[in-house]
């Protein structure tokens, strides 16, 4: 296996405190190309690169501005809470992290699904900056529910809890204990976002366990719900502005379910995003993606 000290993936954006959609835009496609290479450099040349590629622009937008972070100090006490839910989905995860300097980049190319290394395909509490080890989905928002009820019992008024879902976790019994609590414990300072690609690991999620009316059901629990398109930047910056106001709906968690493309900007993996749940990248896959993401 080839180990690297860089990368052949130009760096096109960098974290400023005011980024504008058209950085957020360039943040997205530098995730994409990073998630890319971090697949074919991983120990295993693989990882779940179609959840990883539908969920590029909601992690632009987080890691771009809505999250309150000090990567320098992990343990902040004054710091937003990410879950990521999704945790399999770990290989965007990462490269945001590296981005907005939680540690070194080479890291994305020499430690990712390696034995010793920390950038393991499910997050895990020893890496800093990682908020809930996600082994077993479906546990994320009862977590996050357990971090938002923890805030407002000690008064925390500023600070908010952000959970990635995956929709295939969204058939889950316990997402939806999670949902039941976050009403029941009137968590407005929690906002879900879904990640609604509609695959899972075995088919789409309407052939599983349909998921529809999705808005409907949240809505019953009580939730603050929008629906918007998940790659669209300006839409999720006003969604997720929407979401942190807390007069927007007082008493009720919100959540914001994205309709996405699993495999967006890999046209082979957007036509077959059955097979593309995880995958492994060969020396030819691997151009033929990076030519696709402009490179």
């Amino acid at each position: 296996m080839d180990y690297r000290n860089t990368s052949s993936i130009p760096v096109i954006s960098r974290y400023k405190p005011e980024m504008s959609d058209k950085d957020l835009e360039d943040l997205a496609l530098q995730l994409r190309r990073d998630v890319v290479e971090l697949t074919f450099y991983s120990g295993t040349k693989s990882s779940h690169i179609g959840g990883e590629l539908s969920s590029a622009e909601i992690m632009a937008v987080l890691y771009g501005g809505f999250l309150n972070l000090r990567p320098e100090e992990p343990e902040w006490p004054g710091r937003d809470i990410l879950v990521m839910s999704k945790g399999h989905c770990s290989g965007v995860l990462y490269p945001a992290m590296a981005w907005r300097g939680y540690f070194r980049r080479d890291m994305l190319w020499n430690e990712f699904n390696r034995a010793h290394g920390l950038l393991q395909e499910h997050c895990n509490l020893h890496l800093p900056g990682i908020e809930a080890a996600t082994g077993s989905l479906g546990m994320g928002l009862a977590n996050g529910c357990g971090y938002a009820w923890a805030m407002k019992h000690d008064g925390e008024d500023s600070r908010r809890v952000y959970v990635l879902l995956g929709d295939g976790e969204c058939t889950e019994g316990q997402t939806w204990e999670g949902i039941g609590l976050g009403a029941q414990l009137k968590l407005d300072n929690l906002i879900a976002i879904v990640d609604y690609n509609k695959y899972i690991i075995s088919s789409t999620t309407y052939d599983v366990m349909d998921l529809e009316p999705f808005e409907d059901r949240w809505k019953d629990f009580n939730w603050h719900v929008q629906r918007i398109n998940g790659h669209d930047i300006k839409a999720l910056r006003n969604a997720l502005e929407t979401a942190k106001n807390i007069s927007t709906a007082p008493g009720k968690p919100r959540v914001v379910i994205c309709d996405t493309i699993k495999g967006k900007g890999i046209g082979f993996m957007e036509k077959d995003a059955f097979h593309w749940h995880a995958g492994h990248l060969d020396d030819a896959l691997r151009e033929q993606c990076l030519k696709e993401l402009g490179l």
